[in-house]
């Protein structure tokens, strides 16, 4: 991991404007691990990036996290606070390119979702979420047979086999669909909210940057510097200047 000059971040958020919530994560990982190609971090189960991601967001703005959220039940706002240590799953070891499982009379043989089949989904149909469902698996599924070697389309699968495959996904990238539990302290109501790295992260970036850009302005009418100057600087310095200028 590398930390990216100010700058550099400036160009992946400026460049993830016009771009869609997979593409922008991958921008921020490219960033940080410049060894690694876009493919490459494409290619990576959903619950190792997301995994990444929040060793970014420690890299960006530290471990201490505060979020927002309404209850489902009566509308209260509420604020959590947590570590990112907190929120690991992944435990740093990459599942098999190839994972099986039985169910009844069939097997199946199949890998991890990753960024790329998150982003044909987007790009290949406007369905509701169980047509998206079934093309994921469908793109995650590499082989289908009876317990005597038929080969099977997914298709020809009963739906108990095809839950079979989803919950060896979900056991064996967790990190993938985080959950935090939360009770409303309104009316005490009690459920998981899905915490999404990649929309958490984004908009922190995207305030950062707002931040700096105004800061950018503010110093460069004050004393004329140019922006490289002034984005070349610590954050404490541009701090103590920008009180100096006010």
């Amino acid at each position: 991991m590398r930390t990216p000059t100010a700058a550099e971040l400036l160009n992946v958020w400026e460049h993830g404007l016009r771009q869609r919530p997979i593409d922008r994560a991958l921008g921020l990982l490219r960033a940080v691990y410049p060894e690694q190609s876009t493919e490459i971090l494409a290619d990576l189960s959903i619950g190792e990036r997301d995994a990444r991601l929040l060793r970014v967001r420690e890299l960006f703005f530290g471990p201490g996290i505060t979020c927002t959220t309404c209850c489902p039940r009566c509308s209260e706002r509420l604020e959590w606070e947590s570590d990112t240590a907190d929120l690991f799953i992944h435990d740093g070891t990459t599942p098999t390119d190839e994972l099986r499982v039985e169910a009844d009379a069939y097997r199946l043989t199949f890998r991890l979702p990753t960024s790329r089949d998150l982003a044909a989904l987007d790009s290949g149909t406007n369905g509701g979420r169980d047509e998206r469902r079934q093309l994921l698996l469908e793109r995650c599924l590499l082989e289908a047979s009876t317990s005597e070697g038929e080969l099977l389309r997914i298709t020809q699968l009963p739906n108990a086999a095809l839950q079979a495959m989803v919950q060896a996904i979900d056991q064996a990238d967790p990190q993938a669909h985080l959950l935090i539990s939360l009770t409303c302290p309104a009316c005490s109501h009690c459920w998981e909210g899905l915490f999404d790295i990649v929309s958490f992260l984004w908009a922190e970036v995207n305030a950062w940057a707002e931040r700096t850009l105004r800061a950018v302005h503010l110093l460069a009418r004050a004393y004329g510097w140019r922006e490289a100057d002034i984005l070349a600087m610590s954050p404490t310095r541009r701090q103590i200047y920008l009180e100096m200028a006010g």
